[in-house]
């Protein structure tokens, strides 16, 4: 359900472990004690701007109830790709939240991909629409400084959309099957996801995996984790404590952990402690301390990082 699993998408959470299991705005502010952390309490926290541009009104509770921005529900659908591009122009975000209604909206109105008008099927024609607002984002990103080279953008869905008019039923496939993407400077072109992580995560084709013990599929709360590390913010607690936990996207030295542990065999690698080794390289003879400038990692001195966006040496946080 929509809800909930945009709160799982934030936290990295289970349903079962986040505990908001209604879809619906239930009023007032859910209690951080609950998720613990958010992509968007990292976001905020280390000084950075968080936004969500929304396309259901049941979004306010997230809007109370997370540290962000900016927030604007955008009762107008094909309005939202716009209003988050001129947002983007006129005070720039580090980490945005677009919702695209279309395809939800056309599954309820036509009992999935069940009605066909005019020799059309209605949730394919929304789901193009989608598509096509995606590329706007895209091409935005692509051909505007200093987003080009710089934006991770991944695309996923909370659900998919059974030919019945709602997406109740979680055991059905065309529910729960969905899509996850990933494209920026960081990504292997072309690479599946899947091969990246085989130590950590596994195919489950059309099954439907219950357990969220030992290897797990893909799913989309993977997002927060992997906007997190992309970021180069790092939680305290709750699921996005565990950097472990995020997805490899083929290129070391853009972010992306190395899995630490193999769960997805039954022997551990062997005479290793990483499945995919990091790029160790020495500290230049005259390394850069706290607060000087840099341009990566390997400027400044030991024990020291280059922080993203203000290009300067800090200290890393264990």
């Amino acid at each position: 359900q929509t809800t909930p699993t945009h709160w799982s998408m934030y936290t990295s959470l289970a349903i079962e472990q986040h505990g908001y299991s209604k879809d619906e705005d239930i009023g007032g502010v859910y209690p951080k004690s609950e998720y613990k952390e958010s992509i968007f309490d990292l976001v905020e926290g280390n000084g950075l701007r968080a936004c969500m541009f929304a396309g259901k009104d049941k979004f306010a509770i997230f809007q109370r109830s997370l540290p962000m921005s900016y927030y604007n529900y955008i009762s107008k659908r094909d309005q939202v790709a716009d209003i988050f591009i001129n947002e983007m122009k006129e005070e720039p975000c580090h980490y945005s939240f677009v919702h695209l209604i279309h395809p939800d909206a056309a599954g309820h109105k036509y009992k999935g991909a069940a009605t066909i008008l005019n020799g059309k099927v209605m949730y394919d024609e929304a789901v193009k629409q989608a598509d096509k607002y995606l590329g706007d984002i895209i091409d935005f990103v692509e051909n505007t400084v200093p987003f080009q080279g710089r934006t991770l953008i991944i695309a996923s869905s909370d659900h998919g959309f059974a030919d019945v008019g709602n997406h109740a039923k979680t055991e059905d496939i065309q529910n729960y099957k969905i899509p996850f993407y990933v494209m920026g400077p960081c990504v292997a072109q072309g690479a599946d996801l899947y091969d990246l992580n085989k130590s950590t995560r596994q195919d489950p084709g059309d099954g439907l995996p219950h357990s969220y013990e030992g290897c797990q599929p893909i799913r989309n709360r993977d997002a927060a984790s992997l906007a997190a590390d992309a970021l180069g913010v790092t939680a305290s607690s709750g699921a996005l404590s565990d950097m472990n936990a995020t997805l490899y996207l083929g290129q070391e030295e853009c972010g992306g952990s190395c899995p630490l542990h193999d769960v997805c065999s039954n022997t551990p690698p062997a005479n290793t402690t990483t499945t995919i080794p990091p790029v160790s390289v020495a500290p230049p003879a005259s390394c850069k301390n706290k607060r000087e400038s840099c341009s990566s990692n390997t400027d400044c001195c030991g024990g020291l990082k280059c922080h993203r966006r203000k290009n300067i040496c800090k200290r890393k946080k264990n």
